[in-house]
């Protein structure tokens, strides 16, 4: 296969976000044009790209056909991606007779510890804390 660029007529974050979902990133700051990137050379394969966003690969979405283009790769257009990530709150283990055990408690936003209620706790739950506090196995799940 022949690697070339795409047009940045019509360019939008709705195409930018198919392209960094076929990428694997799960999010999208910018859609760039104009060659912000620089230009690139050999064909132009793709221009009047319209993906409305849900498009699982960006040739899925309507555009001119390949290679047929009014553009110059001064018109090259461009993506930034980002993968987001769910903030992970602060845990600790407090009142255990050994620094591996004790009462699980998390730190809220504000900055305040409290504890998590054992309805439907279980070892699922329990090895979830462990892995975040660095530990590679779970023994057992305490509840009341």
């Amino acid at each position: 296969g022949v690697w070339g660029t795409v047009c940045d007529d019509y360019w939008d974050i709705n195409d930018a976000t198919v392209v960094c979902r076929q990428l694997g990133y799960n999010g999208t700051i910018r859609a760039s044009t104009n060659a912000v990137f620089g230009q690139g050379t050999g064909p132009i394969w793709m221009d009047n790209v319209f993906c409305n966003g849900s498009e699982s690969s960006l040739d899925r979405c309507p555009f001119n056909g390949w290679g047929i283009n009014y553009c110059g790769h001064y018109q090259d257009a461009g993506v930034v991606c980002q993968n987001y990530t769910q903030p992970v709150a602060p845990i600790r283990l407090v009142g255990g007779s050994t620094p591996n055990s004790g009462r699980v408690e998390v730190q809220f936003y504000s900055g305040v510890w409290g504890t998590v209620c054992d309805d439907y706790w279980d070892i699922n739950d329990a090895t979830v804390v462990c892995r975040q506090l660095g530990y590679n196995g779970t023994i057992r799940a305490s509840t009341n």
